[in-house]
């Protein structure tokens, strides 16, 4: 359940925490003034102290007040805004009565178009300028987090057994509630700093934000992936419609409904409320469906200063299940105590022109001004078009990027927990909170401290010897402490070595980055163990924190072992040991080797890393040594043969030594990226990867008969082309300026398939291709196209589009002077349950057609999950 968490504190929209200060407090219950029903977390605004609060799930609130008079404003979705001015502590009940809208100003413009839209393009155009309104602020946060296990169905209750299913009965019902405070503290464009104040969540120590990335709806999309109504491009993705207008404390109000052109669970469906002249949110009511949960996301705000509308509150609902367990999450946020300082450069009130209904007003505002002609408009506090707002905003944007010489970084957080306080006693909480519990919440704090006073008593009694005994970290010496970061069974059979006991293990130590590695094994084919060590230094070679360069990282490996001929892309060998044992088919092949390798890797910041090898393989050829099976294969019926077929080599039956050295660079221009806590986060596909590549066969290197010289270029992007999909592409070529002696190791191979089930990269393997037949020592080229449709065939149906199914197109293609320009077309139904690909393929040469297949596999991006 705990995956899913950031994806919903990333809507809650900017945070704080509520300073503890010996206060008057106004109390009370909010409910409708015709019904007389709780209105659950409904806003509360007190405007002296700039502080926001929130009824609770009944209906109750409470809320500090300053010395004096305080006005207090009482906001619900969809009714009319109250102003009380009260002082001292009292109780106050609040009944609000329905919001009256004025349905007078719902018109249809010339054209057929509804007047929400003019609202709406506005809107869009000032979204940048609210980003930059704030230069920094400071606030306090409350953020409390309410879940609930509804049922789980029969088959996980199957598979928990006896024990587990008393748990599970025994949770069902269960309310648990987790709560903390916070300051932030933010500075423009997007760097964010919080730090924790006081906490309390059941299970872990306290509610840890700082994996939360801060999100608003003036960005473009939200949770990085869910297109906002004030998307750049958001009439591709939604319809609008103006249901009325009303006034709130002197503002005048839209009311506008959000519907996608096609729902889906990249899409918000609802209601947003913007305020007239300013084009700012005022509120919004919007739901989203996501992994089988309809989320529902509302934020209240209020102007803390003359036209600077912020957030108060937030509160998101998440109701569904997965896999048969169905639950429930009530997240709350208030925000106050607000202290900002506005942007220096964005002066004054800023009226914006809408071209399309305001032709007129337009053209005496046109004529091209420049962009400094355009700032002191604005300082004049001068109209402008939408279309010269949004120009004078992009080059800001890059200016100030500029200035601070740095790449476009999406977001920068930081998080302080040091003197977090973890807080468990109830009179204490009682005092620090701004929205009061309900009798369910106080009935599960109570049932959860007692199990945290059992588990307690349970983690003190556990030893060091217990640690070890779980084999989690080997402590050696008294300072160094080594941790296992690999351990994986070897494939338990193949032809040519046949029953094979083996295991792959890495040790890592903690801090320093340095390690080693153990591969040993023994093959009752060929009757005899092999060994394979390998030890490095330097945790990755990739730049992990905010400095000019990664520290670089070296391996030195070798032993004696085996290795498939295609070792990057070959089939796999796990697959291999299925088809060999239970179908009797062999697809691998390889061959022995007694080898020293030494391999460097470092990153240039962010966007250039360069990568070397030097290797030297003292190689043998081996046939089968093996024919068992578990499919009753006659002692005649032998595996095919350890021999490799190539169109231009013909059939492989021998290897020689080699001496090689590889060097490589990657670059990608453009990258963008978050920083959490200095370390820097590379967004995937925020830019493309350029790569280039140079191997070398060096000759009478011991015995080395290796000669040749290889170039290879590549690149690789992946894009969204707006609503209709995502695009991902890879071109990938390169040439022998040398094939003197190329041993067939030494080829170009590919990742071919002559199997059912796939286990290759979809972006970059071809689906029909048999093993090695194409492999090549003189010139290639790879393209690779995958388009995922947004909706296509049975994704327009939108039962299946929400239940996460996607279609996509591919189109690949191969040539080497022996392949006829290979290409593969094909179709697949992705993201099956979520996790399943099934495609059908078919395959031409020269035009000509050549073949028709049928593949299964993963998902193409298990990501998203």
């Amino acid at each position: 359940m705990k995956r899913f968490l950031p994806f919903f504190f990333l809507l809650l929209g900017t945070c704080g925490s509520a300073q503890l200060m010996a206060q008057a407090v106004l109390t009370g219950t909010i409910t409708d003034q015709a019904t007389g029903e709780p209105l659950p977390f409904a806003s509360i605004y007190v405007q002296e102290t700039k502080t926001g609060s929130a009824s609770n799930a009944n209906g109750q609130y409470n809320v500090k007040l300053a010395p004096g008079t305080n006005n207090v404003v009482f906001q619900y979705l969809g009714y009319q805004t109250l102003v009380k001015q009260v002082s001292g502590n009292k109780r106050l009940d609040v009944k609000l009565n329905s919001q009256a809208l004025e349905l007078g100003t719902v018109e249809i413009i010339s054209g057929g178009e509804d007047i929400s839209y003019s609202v709406i393009r506005r809107a869009i155009a000032k979204a940048d300028y609210h980003l930059n309104q704030v230069e920094s602020y400071e606030a306090d946060v409350y953020i409390k987090g309410t879940g609930k296990l509804n049922s789980v169905g029969g088959a996980i209750r199957l598979l928990a057994g006896k024990e587990g299913r008393e748990e599970i009965d025994e949770s069902i019902g269960q309310s648990f509630t987790s709560e903390s405070t916070s300051r932030v503290y933010y500075t423009r464009p997007n760097n964010y700093r919080q730090e924790v104040i006081q906490s309390y969540s059941v299970g872990d120590e306290q509610i840890d934000a700082s994996q939360y990335v801060f999100s608003t709806f003036y960005q473009p999309l939200i949770a990085n992936s869910i297109v906002s109504p004030l998307h750049p491009r958001a009439f591709g993705y939604y319809k609008y419609e103006q249901i009325g207008t009303f006034i709130d404390q002197d503002q005048l109000i839209n009311k506008i409904r959000v519907t996608p052109r096609s729902r889906g669970e990249d899409v918000f469906e609802g209601f947003i409320y913007i305020v007239q002249d300013d084009w700012s949110i005022h509120s919004l009511d919007l739901t989203t469906p996501k992994l089988g949960f309809d989320i529902n996301i509302k934020q209240n705000y209020a102007a803390v200063q003359e036209h600077v509308w912020m957030p108060i509150t937030s509160t998101i609902d998440v109701v569904g299940g997965i896999l048969g367990i169905k639950f429930e999450y009530h997240y709350l946020s208030t925000i106050g105590d607000y202290s900002l300082s506005l942007n220096p450069a964005l002066k004054g009130y800023v009226e914006v022109i809408d071209e399309k209904t305001q032709p007129e007003i337009a053209r005496q505002a046109k004529g091209k001004r420049t962009v400094n002609e355009l700032e002191e408009a604005l300082g004049n506090g001068e109209s402008v078009t939408r279309k010269d707002l949004r120009r004078l905003m992009k080059t800001y944007k890059k200016e100030d990027r500029k200035e601070r010489e740095e790449p476009e970084v999406v977001s920068n957080y930081s998080f302080v927990d040091s003197s977090a306080v973890v807080v468990r006693d109830s009179a204490a909480w009682k005092s620090i909170r701004p929205v009061p519990l309900t009798i369910e919440e106080v009935e599960g704090y109570a049932i959860a401290d007692s199990i945290y006073k059992v588990e307690l008593r349970a983690d003190s009694a556990t030893t060091d010897d217990d640690l070890r005994a779980r084999g989690d970290t080997t402590r050696t010496g008294k300072t160094r402490r080594f941790k296992m970061t690999r351990i994986l069974p070897q494939p338990i059979f193949n032809p040519v070595q046949g029953y094979i006991i083996g295991a792959d293990a890495e040790w890592t130590h903690n801090k320093k980055g340095y390690g080693f590695g153990v591969l040993p094994s023994y093959s009752f084919g060929t009757e005899e163990g092999y060994l394979e060590l390998s030890a490095f230094f330097g945790k990755s070679g990739i730049r992990e924190t905010d400095t000019e360069s990664a520290p670089p990282r070296y391996r030195i490996s070798g032993g004696q072992g085996f290795r498939e001929f295609n070792e990057e892309t070959g089939i796999d060998p796990w697959l291999s040991t299925y088809l060999n044992l239970l179908s009797g088919r062999n697809f691998t092949r390889l061959y022995k080797r007694q080898y020293l390798q030494f391999d460097y890797a470092k990153a240039y910041g962010d966007e250039f890393s360069v990568d070397a090898r030097l290797a030297y393989e003292d190689r043998s050829f081996l046939l089968n040594q093996a024919n068992n099976n578990w499919s009753g294969l006659d002692d005649e019926e032998v595996y095919t043969q350890n021999t490799p077929i190539n169109n231009a080599a013909g059939r492989v039956s021998g290897v020689s030594d080699a001496a090689t050295f590889r060097v490589g660079a990657t670059w990608m221009p453009g990258l963008k990226y978050r920083v959490y806590n200095g370390r820097k986060e590379l967004i995937e596909g925020s830019a493309p990867e350029i790569g280039f590549q140079v191997r070398q066969g060096i000759p009478d290197l011991i015995n080395s008969t290796a000669d040749f010289t290889e170039i290879q270029a590549s690149y690789l992007n992946r894009f969204d082309i707006g609503r209709k999909g995502k695009v991902q592409f890879l071109a990938r070529g390169g040439y022998f300026l040398n094939n003197g002696n190329v041993d067939f190791p030494d080829f170009r191979h590919f990742a071919g398939s002559e199997v059912t089930l796939v286990a290759a990269d979809p972006l970059s393997s071809y689906r029909l291709l048999p093993y090695y037949a194409e492999s090549t020592n003189e010139e290639y080229l790879e393209v690779y196209a995958h388009y995922q449709f947004r909706k296509f065939l049975l994704t327009q149906i939108t039962e299946l589009n929400l239940f996460g199914l996607r279609e996509d197109l591919f189109v690949n293609y191969l040539y080497t002077p022996t392949s006829d320009n290979y290409t593969e077309v094909g179709y697949s139904l992705d993201k099956i349950f979520r996790v399943l690909r099934l495609e059908f393929v078919a395959s031409f040469r020269d035009g000509q057609y050549d073949d028709f297949g049928v593949r299964f596999g993963v998902a193409t991006s298990l990501a998203e999950l």
